[in-house]
């Protein structure tokens, strides 16, 4: 579909309708008007933000005010390769209600290229269902306790979530509260001033295979964009001040899930980032000795 000449703000055109229907299926919501064939404001961000994603156009620069027959060339072999990148999970797309006040200042986008990591996080919280209670959390994803899956940030956006990981991760939130160690209720991590300690949660299944179809639709979606995930962690790794995140029970369904299945890496035995912590004996078997 590359067309032949920039086509313009305002315009009317076939052209632009498959323009949208391409970002919107790359994961480019278009949440106000849809694939209405104008090009609006709206069709102009998203087509900016994929810009930015292939390297066609720097952060920095100003949003573009035209569609470019090399910008349309690009949607098409992006959407090209979307045809083979696998399953893709029920997303509730609240990118544009969200405030977006997680975003870094000093690099708010990146390439595809630079994202090669996920990171696990839980909630230490219950959130809950309704997509409006997430907008205060800076992450990419939600997981809700139902198995929804919110998301609040473009991949593309360096969300402030993990310390020393953002740059190059990912991050999904599992809502609930996990003990750091399964089975072990005084490794949970307890808010003050309670009047009773609150007691582990359990994941439920349908939430443990949201994380997880999420996790692979992130890969894909990285994938078809010129991208390589290899990596996956949990914030432990980043932050002294997140022992238990996310927790063993969390850990042990996805993040070795993700290793066993999708061949990712979670760095090995050592791997920190700063002040983090190694991953424990009580996480993964392999690494006998570190202490949680």
């Amino acid at each position: 579909m590359a067309i032949q000449a920039p086509l313009s703000k305002g315009s009317q055109d076939p052209n632009i309708t498959v323009v949208q229907q391409q970002l919107i299926a790359l994961g480019y919501g278009l949440p106000r008007f849809g694939a209405d064939g104008v090009l609006g404001d709206e069709t102009l961000y998203a087509y900016g933000v994929f810009l930015v994603s292939q390297g066609l156009r720097a952060p920095a620069d100003e949003s573009p005010t035209s569609i470019t027959p090399a910008g349309t060339a690009a949607l098409d072999m992006a959407f090209a390769a979307l045809a083979q990148g696998g399953d893709i999970a029920n997303i509730i797309d609240e990118r544009a209600n969200h405030p977006h006040s997680g975003r870094s200042v000093s690099m708010p986008y990146r390439l595809w290229s630079q994202i090669t990591a996920v990171v696990l996080h839980q909630t230490a919280a219950k959130i809950g269902e309704k997509p409006a209670s997430w907008h205060s959390v800076p992450i990419h994803f939600g997981i809700t306790r139902a198995g929804k899956v919110i998301q609040l940030y473009d991949l593309t956006e360096v969300c402030n979530h993990a310390n020393g990981l953002n740059r190059r991760s990912v991050g999904i939130e599992i809502d609930g509260w996990y003990a750091g160690i399964e089975g072990k209720p005084k490794t949970l991590w307890q808010p003050k001033n309670l009047p009773t300690p609150r007691q582990p949660m359990d994941l439920p299944d349908v939430q443990a295979t949201a994380v997880r179809a999420t996790v692979q639709w992130i890969l894909n979606t990285v994938a078809v964009n010129g991208g390589t995930v290899t990596h996956i962690h949990p914030h432990r790794q980043s932050s002294k001040d997140r022992q238990s995140d996310p927790g063993s029970l969390i850990w042990q369904a996805v993040g070795l899930w993700a290793q066993n299945t999708l061949g990712l890496s979670d760095g090995g035995r050592e791997f920190t980032v700063g002040d983090g912590l190694v991953i424990p004996e009580a996480w993964d078997s392999r690494y006998i000795g570190n202490r949680y």
